[in-house]
């Protein structure tokens, strides 16, 4: 089951059409359609999400098993993977307040 987790994300990105950059390929899709391949293929369901200062939204993507795809979604209704790995781990939140 482990080496599944590895390969995971790697046969994620086998699921989307690249689209060639100077650097790299970056993984582009239409929102919708990202986020239902990420739910029905992988069971990664939105984890967390920010806004950033150019109207860009980072959004995490995670399993029960560990797997995320983090993707980051442009106005124009466009969404890119920027990452995808596994072990994803929530941690408590941080305490508030004073500390006693």
């Amino acid at each position: 089951m482990r080496k599944l987790a590895l390969f995971a994300p790697l046969a994620a990105l086998a699921f989307f059409a690249p689209v060639d950059t100077a650097d790299a390929k970056t993984v582009c899709k239409e929102r919708g359609e990202m986020i239902k391949i990420l739910s029905r293929k992988f069971n990664e369901h939105q984890r967390s999400f920010g806004l950033q200062n150019d109207r860009r939204v980072l959004e995490l993507y995670a399993s029960a098993d560990g797997t995320w795809t983090a993707i980051l979604s442009m106005p124009n209704g466009k969404s890119c993977v920027v990452a995808a790995g596994e072990a994803w781990t929530v941690l408590p939140p941080v305490p508030t307040g004073e500390p006693a």
